[in-house]
C-alpha cells in the first residue's frame, strides 16, 4: 500500500487494496462501506468520484457528497480537484446544513439571515430561562446542554412530552421547549434542526419538488455515516429515490455523538432498508502500529451492538527508537501529579513533534491545561478550555481567602457572608470597610447571628495560618460551604455532584501552592494564557508539538504519539453512563481515542485522586491485568 499522498497524485487504482478497489468501482445501486480507522476512506470517496466521472461518464453536476463539517467537505473538494481538475468544480460537496439550506432557499426563499447563529441561539435561550426565572449556575455549559436536549427532542420520531432533562425539572423543560419554538417562529428564524425537519416535510408534501432534486442529485455519497440521526437518514433515503444510488461510508464503532442524536442503528440497519445493497469492509488500518490495532480491536470487540468486523494492520511495525518496550504502554500512577511528571520526563528526553493528550471531559481539559502551563510544557488546544476560576465556587473560595488575608472591603464581604446562611444583614455593613464590631452592634439582640458572626471571623483567622489546600478543605468542611452547595443544588435543581466535584477540583489545584498569594498570581497568569489559547483554537492547521483535547475533538485526527490520561472508572466510562447503550458509546469513544495513535499509545490511569481510591477503567481489562 502506497502512502496516501502518492495515491492522490496519479498512481492509479493499482495502488489501492482489493477492498478499496471494490468500493471505488461500485457504480449504481446502494452500497455501505464499513471503513475502520486509518482505512483510507477519504481516498476511496475521492477516487470513486473520479471513477464515476471518467469511467461511467456521469455528469459531475449530478453528484452530491455529504459530510458533517465544512473542513471535511473542503478537504474532499481539494482532493477531487487534484485528481480531476476542473471537472471537480461542479460536484456538490457540502454539509447537510449547507446543502439543505439550498433546498429551502430555492423553495421558500430562505436566506442566511433566517438561520440563527449559535451565539444568538444561546442568547435567546438565556433570555427565555431568565423570563421563566430559571436560575442556572455554570450558565454557559448548562445552556449548551439544554440546546442539545432541545435538538434531540425535536429530531426524535415523536416529541416526548415526558423527556427527562439532565439540567432542569421535566415540566420546566417542556415549557422551555415550547417557548423556544414559539420565539423562533415569531422571529422567523430556523436552526439547523429546523432545516432538516422543514426539508423532510417539503419532500413528503411536494412530490414534484422531491423529484426535481432527485434528478439533480442522481448519485449521493455520505461520509461519516455513523453520525446521522434518523431525520437526516430519512432525508437521504427520499433523495436517493427509486434509483437508490446511495453510497455510504462510515464506522459504527466510531459513533460517538449520541448526545447530538447520532444513532448507530441507522448504519446497522442499512442492509434491512436496502436488501440489494453491496456491503464492503475496509478492514486494513494503514495508520497505526500492529500492536495498537490489536489492542483497539480487543477493546471494541466487547461491544454487543456493532457490525461484526475484524480490523487488521495494513502496515509493518516501525523501528522502535523510543527506548520503550512496546508501542502500547499501559501504566498506573499514584496520582495526577505523578502522571504529569511522567509526561514531562518523556518530553524533556525527546520533545514532542506529533503528540496529543486525550481526555474524557472538558473539566479534565481545564485541569491539565493549568498543569501543563505551570510546568512550562508548551501545548496547543482545539477545544475551548473552560476556566474553572470563572466558576462561582472559585470566586467564593477566593473571596473568603482574600478576607482571611485581612481584606475587609464591603463588596468582598457581601459576596460570601451568607454562604452558608449566617443571618447577616446588608444593613449591618454601613461603611466600605467592614468591621466585626459594626456587625455585632447591628445584630446585638440576635444571639444566633452574633454567634455565627463571631465564628465566621474566628474561621477567617484560622484560615490565615493555613496553606491553600488545607484552607480550601476547611472552607468546604469546617465552615459549611459544602453544606451550602448541597442546599443550593436542592433549591435550584442543580447537579449537586457536579458542584461538589468542582469544589474538590479546586482543592486539588490548591495543593500545588504554599500561599494564597502565589496561587492567585499563578491563576491570573493562567487566565491570561487561556484567553490566548481560546482565541487561537479555531486555527485548524495542525501544529507541531503537543495538542491537548477531548476524545470527542480528536475524531478524524492522527498523531505519532497519543496519551489517554485518567483511564479510570467514573471517568471513562463517564460516571453518568449507566445503561448498556451508554456504556457501549463510552467504549466506542475510548476506541476512537486509541486509534488516533500511529506509533505509540499510552493508556494511563491513576490510583488515587485526593484521597479517593481510583479503579482502572473496565475498558482496559481485556488488555492486561493492571499493576
Amino acid at each position: 500500500m502506497l502512502p496516501e499522498n502518492e495515491l492522490l497524485y496519479g498512481s492509479g487504482l493499482s495502488s489501492l487494496s482489493p477492498s478499496q478497489i471494490k468500493a471505488v468501482t461500485h457504480s449504481d445501486g446502494p452500497c455501505e462501506v464499513i471503513a475502520g480507522p486509518g482505512s483510507g476512506k477519504t481516498t476511496v470517496i475521492t477516487y470513486r468520484l473520479q471513477h464515476l466521472i471518467s469511467t461511467h461518464l456521469i455528469d459531475p453536476s449530478n453528484i452530491l457528497t455529504l459530510t458533517f463539517t465544512r473542513s471535511a467537505a473542503s478537504e474532499m473538494a481539494d482532493r477531487a480537484a487534484k485528481l480531476m481538475g476542473d471537472r471537480a468544480a461542479v460536484i456538490t460537496f457540502g454539509t447537510f446544513h449547507s446543502v439543505f439550506l439550498k433546498v429551502l432557499r430555492h423553495t421558500y426563499r430562505f436566506t442566511s439571515e433566517n438561520i440563527i447563529d449559535p451565539r444568538k441561539q444561546t442568547e435567546l435561550l438565556r433570555e427565555i430561562t431568565e423570563s421563566m426565572k430559571i436560575e442556572l449556575r455554570d450558565r454557559g455549559r448548562t445552556l449548551a446542554g439544554l440546546l442539545n436536549e432541545i435538538s434531540r427532542v425535536k429530531c426524535s420520531p415523536e416529541q416526548n412530552k415526558d423527556y427527562e432533562s439532565a439540567y432542569i425539572d421535566g415540566e420546566l423543560f417542556c415549557e422551555l421547549f415550547n417557548r423556544y419554538k414559539g420565539r423562533m417562529r415569531d422571529l422567523k428564524l430556523i436552526d439547523f434542526d429546523d432545516m432538516m425537519l422543514l426539508s423532510l416535510d417539503l419532500f413528503k408534501e411536494r412530490p414534484e419538488t422531491l423529484k426535481k432534486w432527485q434528478e439533480k442529485f442522481r448519485y449521493i455519497q455520505v461520509d461519516e455515516f455513523q453520525d446521522l440521526d434518523k431525520v437526516q437518514y430519512e432525508l437521504i433515503k427520499l433523495l436517493s429515490g427509486d434509483r437508490g444510488n446511495l453510497f455510504t461510508v462510515g464506522d459504527d464503532d466510531q459513533s460517538i455523538y449520541g448526545f447530538r442524536g447520532a444513532d448507530p442503528s441507522v448504519m446497522m440497519n442499512f442492509k434491512e432498508d436496502h436488501p440489494d445493497a453491496e456491503l464492503i469492509f475496509l478492514s486494513e488500518n494503514y495508520r497505526s502500529d500492529p500492536e495498537i490495532v490489536s489492542a483497539a480491536g480487543k477493546v471494541i470487540s466487547v461491544n454487543k451492538m456493532r457490525i461484526n468486523k475484524n480490523i487488521v494492520p495494513g502496515r509493518e511495525a516501525e523501528e522502535n527508537t523510543s527506548g520503550e518496550d512496546s508501542p502500547v504502554d499501559i501504566r498506573g500512577f499514584k496520582d495526577r501529579e505523578e502522571e504529569v511528571a511522567a509526561l514531562k520526563e518523556i518530553n524533556d528526553r525527546n520533545p514532542f513533534k506529533s503528540a496529543a493528550i486525550l481526555l474524557r471531559t472538558n473539566e479534565l481539559l481545564s485541569y491539565y491545561a493549568e498543569k501543563l502551563s505551570f510546568l512550562n510544557i508548551s501545548f496547543n488546544c482545539r477545544d475551548r478550555i473552560r476556566n474553572i476560576y470563572d466558576h462561582f465556587i472559585a470566586k467564593d473560595i477566593f473571596d473568603i481567602l482574600a478576607l482571611s488575608t485581612g481584606d475587609r472591603s464591603r463588596s468582598l464581604f457581601l459576596s460570601v457572608m451568607n454562604r452558608p446562611f449566617r443571618g447577616i444583614s446588608r444593613n449591618a455593613l454601613p461603611f466600605e470597610k467592614v468591621s466585626m464590631e459594626d456587625i455585632l452592634k447591628f445584630h446585638g439582640r440576635d444571639l444566633r447571628t452574633v454567634a455565627e458572626v463571631k465564628r465566621f471571623f474566628r474561621d477567617l483567622t484560622v484560615l490565615s495560618k493555613m496553606k491553600p489546600f488545607a484552607a480550601v478543605h476547611y472552607i468546604l468542611h469546617g465552615m459549611g460551604y459544602e453544606r451550602f452547595l448541597k442546599n443550593l443544588a436542592s433549591e435550584k435543581g442543580l447537579d449537586c455532584e457536579e458542584l461538589l466535584n468542582t469544589a474538590e477540583e479546586l482543592k486539588q489545584r490548591a495543593a500545588s501552592f504554599r500561599s494564597f498569594a502565589a496561587w492567585k498570581e499563578k491563576t491570573e497568569d493562567y487566565s491570561r494564557e487561556l484567553i490566548r489559547l481560546n482565541s487561537e483554537r479555531r486555527d485548524s492547521v495542525k501544529k507541531e508539538g503537543l495538542e491537548l483535547m477531548t476524545m470527542h475533538a480528536s475524531k478524524g485526527l492522527e498523531f505519532d504519539e497519543v496519551f489517554i490520561f485518567d483511564s479510570n472508572e467514573k471517568i471513562t466510562p463517564y460516571h453518568k453512563a449507566v445503561l448498556p447503550p451508554e456504556i457501549e458509546e463510552e467504549r466506542r469513544l475510548f476506541y476512537t481515542a486509541m486509534t488516533r495513535a500511529k506509533i505509540r499509545l499510552h493508556i494511563w490511569y491513576i490510583k488515587d485522586n485526593m484521597g479517593k481510591k481510583m479503579e482502572p477503567s473496565r475498558f482496559i481489562d481485556v488488555l492486561s491485568e493492571p499493576g
